[in-house]
Formats: C-alpha cells, sequence, structure tokens
C-alpha cells in the first residue's frame, strides 16, 4: 500500500512538472498576496527572504510566485504593500501601470519561464498619470496617455472620475493580458490566474475588482 501510494505522489508530481504547474496554486497566490498585504495594513510586516541567506540562495536562480503590474509612483511599492520578500515578486513597474508590448513580454516571460501562477495588474489612489488623462495635461507623456484613454473615454465626468477611470484602467488592462497567447495556454491548464487590483494610499489595502462591480476584497 505504502508502495503505490508512493508511486501514486510521484505521478502526481511528474505530471506537474511536465504541465508547467507553479509550485504555488494561483488561489493560495492570491491569499499569499492578500495575507501580506493584510500585515501592511495593520502594520505588523513579516518582511520575508531579506537576509543574506535568502539573497545568496536568490543568486543562480528565481521563482517568483505572482507578477505584480503596477504604477511606477514612489508610493505603490509591491514588495512592501504585500509584504513579500527579495525573489518572490516579478514586478513590472510604468506610469499608469499600462501594458504595451515590452510590457507583455515581461509578463509572459514570468508566467512561462518562471512559472508565476498569479498576475496581478494594481492601480493606485490619486494616480498622477490618470489625473493628467482627465485634464488634457498629456504633454511628455503621449504614449502612456495613448493606453490610458479608453479608461478616461469609458467613464463619465462625476466627482468620481478619478478613481472610476483608474479602476476601468486596471481592468481594461487585465483583459489585455487575458488576450496573450502565452497566458491563454496557462490559464486553460490551471497554472495561472489574471486579477485586476486597487490601491488605497491612506489605508494602504489593496483591493480586488470585479468587471462591472467596482471593487471588493476576496
Amino acid at each position: 500500500m505504502r508502495q503505490n501510494r508512493t508511486s501514486i505522489i510521484g505521478k502526481i508530481f511528474l505530471l506537474l512538472a511536465i504541465q508547467g504547474f507553479s509550485q504555488v496554486a494561483p488561489d493560495d497566490g492570491l491569499k499569499q498576496l492578500i495575507d501580506g498585504n493584510t500585515r501592511y495594513v495593520q502594520d505588523a510586516p513579516l518582511h520575508p527572504n531579506r537576509g543574506k541567506e535568502q539573497r545568496e540562495a536568490l543568486v543562480s536562480t528565481q521563482t517568483p510566485f505572482a507578477v505584480i503590474v503596477g504604477c511606477s509612483d514612489s508610493r505603490a511599492a509591491p514588495e512592501i504593500i504585500f509584504d513579500q520578500g527579495v525573489g518572490d515578486l516579478f514586478v513590472v513597474r510604468v506610469a499608469g501601470n499600462v501594458i504595451a508590448d515590452i510590457e507583455m513580454d515581461s509578463i509572459e516571460y514570468a508566467v512561462h519561464h518562471l512559472k508565476a501562477s498569479v498576475v496581478l495588474v494594481m492601480g493606485h489612489e490619486n494616480c498622477g498619470a490618470i489625473k493628467a488623462v482627465i485634464a488634457g495635461q498629456t504633454e511628455d507623456i503621449e504614449a502612456v496617455a495613448e493606453l490610458i484613454q479608453p479608461a478616461v473615454d469609458y467613464t463619465d465626468k462625476t466627482k468620481n472620475q478619478l478613481y472610476r477611470a483608474t479602476t476601468q484602467n486596471a481592468i481594461n488592462m487585465k483583459n489585455l493580458i487575458l488576450k496573450s497567447s502565452v497566458i491563454k495556454k496557462y490559464m486553460k491548464k490551471g497554472a495561472v490566474e489574471v486579477y485586476a487590483s486597487y490601491y488605497n494610499i491612506q489605508s494602504g489595502k489593496v483591493d480586488i475588482l470585479e468587471e462591472g462591480k467596482g471593487y471588493k476584497r476576496r
């Protein structure tokens, strides 16, 4: 019986390896991000994997469990916000957390080669790039503004336009990722999931967005 059980377990691990599954399941990866963010909000960070021993172990390889597509804003550093350590997150940052060919290449690389199991687009409160597009002040950020513009056009000009344009932009970028043939392949295997989110700078909380329903915490 023990031999049969060992054989079954071995076959499971072999199957996972062949299919290219991450060591962290997508649901577990999302939970790890949310748990880390909860620690950050509660001012009780663990600061994992930041010592000399951990750094040396990562010299020749990396196995990040999540890709964070975030804004370059100095107030929105993913490793701090999610209380993760060196080697845990593969971070793609650009003003307005937008995605063009170069950013998409980075995302696909992390999923295909590094086996990251979560891709999270993170917009944030009071985003300067989105404010600039709403105000029509896009000099010197034309390429970024062009990618943000559809989210601004989608929203009405109300007092909540900045929030709604920011969340819609994150959702638009999530939907763009979902069109990737690489991402589709790994999603079909159950090896990766893609989310949009919104970071509240004042509270420190990250909320998962659901299209058409605003945001809610999972």
